[in-house]
């Protein structure tokens, strides 16, 4: 039965549906999030199952490790496990950032994920982010440095400086990345040679 108007609904609830679910993902807009849509429809059935069960096994396989909150099926994953005993920790904002440097082989210690920088307008505080396990972490292992490698944004610097101060007293070494890396940019899109002088480039807090 049409509406009284004469309008017919061209999209289906369920196409709906999917365009709103991909419109959630980082970086995704609207029109984006309909092509996609449109591109898993006009797929075989065959071709688009194993996207869904990959979803959903990566989803009830994969958790935080309890240590740096890195993604793993394990737990502490396989970093954590490997390099126990470590006294480096490398800050970064969030798992993504910790390829780059495993990539290019440049450094063998610990990581840590903080889940994000400080950020007022977005409503991001100190509480929501994993700061104070950090620190906590930083006590119980005898960490010896803590390179900060958080990008050259403003919320990074702030961060930094937040982190510092809670550190204040501690003999814990801080040091930064240099800045090779372009100001405002994301650490998992810099090329690994930048990324390498940067870390090796790094400056003391």
């Amino acid at each position: 039965m049409l509406p009284m108007d004469g309008t017919v609904m061209v999209e289906s609830p369920s196409l709906e549906k999917l365009v709103q679910e991909f419109a959630a993902l980082p970086g995704i807009g609207k029109k984006t999030a309909r092509r996609l849509a449109y591109f898993v429809l006009n797929r075989p059935r065959q071709n688009i199952e194993p996207l869904a069960a990959a979803i959903t096994e990566a989803c009830e396989k994969v958790k935080r490790c309890s240590l740096c909150h890195s993604f793993a099926e394990e737990d502490p994953c396989p970093i954590c496990q490997s390099r126990r005993g470590a006294k480096t920790i490398c800050v970064v904002e969030k798992f993504s950032d910790i390829l780059p440097f495993e990539n290019a082989g440049i450094y063998h210690g610990l990581y840590f994920v903080l889940g994000g920088v400080l950020s007022p307008l977005d409503g991001i505080g100190p509480e929501n982010l994993h700061i104070p396990q950090l620190i906590r972490r930083i006590a119980s292992e005898g960490i010896e440095e803590i390179i900060f490698a958080l990008g050259s944004s403003p919320e990074a610097d702030s961060t930094i400086l937040l982190i510092d101060k809670l550190l204040s007293g501690s003999p814990v070494k801080r040091s930064n990345l240099a800045r090779g890396i372009p100001m405002g940019s994301e650490l998992e899109y810099i090329d690994e040679v930048t990324v390498l002088r940067a870390f090796e480039s790094r400056t003391g807090l």
